[in-house]
């Protein structure tokens, strides 16, 4: 495996929607991506109570192949379950995580190494499950905000490297949704994923155990329409302008971001929802939505095909897109077209990563 080939690092819950996206897309842009996935707990049946994520692993599986990826589970309370409380239990050295791990996974996955800084304040349960795991990784990864102090960066990094031994580190600075904070000066959020990444690069010995420093942020709004007008509108893709602005003169920098999916997702409840379809370009998001009782997805779709902005690739998405256009749409749930945008999203950022 060349681990140099990876240019994309989405973040992806593994809810439908994001599965059925990542799966869609061809293996010749899946190369270059090596996607963080956050298990969330699969869907509740009379037979599955708990929500196994076993479940949602084996999905990651079926997608993945031989294609590694990193593994993560979410700390989002709507996506948790009992056994991902147990898996973020810092008990010694996250025993359940390390376990978990063991019985469920192969040596391709580059597992995250969690950090609770409330019940684990000396990282001395952290640092043990590294120290019991890196014999079997080639590869682990840590994930930070971007806008810790120096000093912090220095001791968390330091702690976790001392037991690497020979394991090499992703250390994925990730701010979250940037949007509302982007619309007022995009500054400030550089400024702190500059300083981050200066002050990790630097560290001592850095050469030997840092593989890539992953600059993580997602835009997509949490309400779409009030980005433009009520049917139509469109919108800047935040996290393309904040790695624009880093990339220059920083080759150990690489960028991720959510995939066009919002970090608070929306549960949609039935009759709640206005249809609406998106496409991207390099640098803004464009969308077209109607009430049902007026045309739906398909109007929706013969918008998108008739604007200029758009140009299809051949995808999975865009031929659901020309199918909607043509009359006969595929799905007819968010879910669906959530999936749309996010296969055509990730597809075109491999495409502007490769330049």
């Amino acid at each position: 495996m060349d681990w140099n080939s990876f240019i994309y690092f989405p973040v992806l819950k593994t809810k439908d929607a994001e599965l059925r996206a990542i799966s869609a897309i061809d293996v010749s842009y899946r190369k270059n991506m090596l996607p963080t996935y956050e298990i969330t707990k699969s869907r509740i049946t009379k037979k599955n109570s708990v929500g196994d994520i076993v479940k949602r692993l084996d999905q990651i599986k079926n997608i993945q192949g031989n294609l590694p990826y990193i593994l993560d589970v979410t700390t989002d309370p709507k996506q948790k379950n009992s056994q991902i409380e147990s898996i973020l239990s810092p008990v010694n050295g996250y025993e359940s995580w390390r376990s978990w791990l063991e019985l469920n996974c192969g040596e391709q996955i580059v597992p995250m190494i969690h950090v609770n800084f409330e019940l684990d304040e000396d990282l001395s349960e952290a640092k043990a499950f590294v120290a019991s795991v890196t014999a079997k990784y080639k590869k682990m990864a840590l994930r930070l905000p971007a806008d810790l102090e120096h000093d912090e960066y220095e001791d968390i990094v330091t702690d976790i490297v001392s037991e690497l031994k020979g394991t090499r580190l992703y250390i994925l600075l990730d701010e979250g949704c940037i949007r509302d904070r982007a619309k007022s000066s995009l500054v400030p959020i550089t400024d702190s994923y500059q300083r981050a990444f200066s002050k990790i690069s630097s560290l001592p010995g850095s050469v030997e155990w840092l593989e890539k420093i992953v600059c993580i942020a997602g835009s997509f709004p949490y309400q779409v329409s009030a980005e433009g007008k009520d049917e139509e509108g469109d919108f800047e893709i935040y996290e393309q302008s904040l790695f624009l602005s880093l990339r220059h003169n920083r080759p150990m920098l690489q960028f991720g971001d959510y995939a066009s999916i919002n970090v608070k997702q929306i549960e949609m409840r039935g009759g709640t929802f206005v249809p609406r379809i998106d496409f991207c370009t390099a640098t803004r998001f464009y969308y077209y939505r109607k009430r049902r009782d007026v045309g739906s997805y398909i109007w929706c779709a013969k918008q998108v095909v008739k604007s200029s902005n758009y140009v299809s690739n051949g995808s999975w998405g865009d031929n659901e897109i020309s199918s909607a256009a043509a009359g006969s749409p595929s799905g007819i749930s968010p879910s669906f077209w959530i999936s749309v945008r996010a296969c055509n999203y990730m597809i075109r950022r491999v495409e502007e990563l490769r330049v």
